[in-house]
């Protein structure tokens, strides 16, 4: 029975790997901070261990005894720039060096972003081959935390996943969008253009975290290597889409029926400023903020996900439809929409 560690545990794609996994019947540890709502955890009878990533000591005693780390954990807004390299490239390099300590190391999987690699079109998706190019301060961190596992992998065997947006059972930031469809059933799209979008569903992505830790090829041992995206992954739903398609099929899964609304990009601008200055006066970064609106700016998020098709035989487990159908019901069984 194999056994892992996943930091951010308690989050929306660390408690749904916690589930997946104990379900193929891994025995799952949690890094957690006490803050955290454990009770989903601790059904699932996942051992807790409360740390986190600024405290190595916690990590050395996390690590330990694992054969896979799934490290989660990161920053996906902030105020400062500084917080997404305190907790996305810092946090990376405790983690990876708290693994490299270990005799033997446990595979280390990190779940990173196609932020990292940088924007994508239909026609040009974006490839682990591709020379990285990101355009948000978020981007570069989980570059930069994707180099610190670059730096141990001649000691620790590393993969890097790269996952577009993620949506599912317990996703917070879609729920935004759904509730923001239900007032008003319009879905607001970058630019008077075809924006193009990949996402995946949070089960799909776990699924293929699992097989990247026992099957996936990884990071290599020489900077050489680097150039040629080894150890790095894609992962997409079925089909990509439009951000305003999206947006459609979501609503119709609810039964609504949802008009996406093209806005000048200037727009998602002005958002994103209202964001960061209500951000900084709370003290608390807001979801659309002046970085989100960098990437809105981008020409398009899409990814190619052939490698993993062909080398794991990755194949998402359903439709949008049927995923957004589910994502719904679940909102709705705990009354969140």
């Amino acid at each position: 029975m194999p056994s892992c560690l996943i930091t951010g545990a308690s989050g929306f794609v660390g408690s749904n790997l916690a589930r997946i996994a104990r379900d193929a019947g891994w025995r799952v540890r949690g890094l957690i901070r006490s803050a955290s709502n454990v009770d989903e955890l601790e059904r699932l009878h996942v051992e807790l261990v409360s740390g986190s990533l600024e405290d190595e000591a916690s990590l050395a005693g996390a690590v330990h005894g694992v054969d896979v780390v799934f490290h989660i954990a990161g920053r996906t807004k902030a105020l400062r720039r500084e917080e997404f390299t305190r907790d996305n490239v810092e946090g990376t390099r405790r983690v990876a060096q708290a693994c490299a300590a270990q005799s033997p190391p446990p595979v280390l999987v990190m779940t990173s972003s196609l932020a990292a690699g940088g924007p994508g079109t239909f026609a040009q998706p974006r490839r682990e081959t591709d020379a990285a190019e990101p355009v948000s301060h978020y981007g570069r961190s989980k570059l930069e935390a994707e180099r610190e596992l670059a730096a141990v992998a001649d000691r620790v065997p590393a993969s890097v996943v790269r996952p577009p947006i993620v949506f599912g059972p317990g996703d917070r930031a879609s729920l935004q969008m759904f509730r923001g469809m239900k007032f008003l059933p319009l879905h607001p799209t970058p630019g008077f253009r075809r924006w193009p979008v990949s996402v995946v569903y949070v089960d799909d992505l776990c699924r293929g975290l699992i097989e990247i830790a026992l099957r996936g090829e990884r990071a290599p041992k020489s900077a050489a290597g680097a150039a040629s995206g080894e150890g790095v992954y894609y992962i997409a739903a079925e089909r990509n889409v439009t951000y305003g398609e999206f947006g459609r099929l979501a609503g119709a899964a609810a039964g609504w029926l949802v008009v996406p609304v093209p806005l000048f990009v200037a727009a998602f601008w002005g958002v994103g400023a209202m964001g960061e200055a209500i951000g900084r006066l709370r003290s608390r970064p807001c979801l659309i903020n002046l970085d989100k609106a960098r990437e809105t700016s981008a020409r398009g998020w899409v990814c190619d996900d052939a490698k993993l098709r062909n080398q794991l035989d990755y194949r998402p487990t359903g439709s949008l439809e049927e995923q957004l159908a589910t994502t719904v019901a679940w909102y709705r069984e705990r009354g969140w929409l």
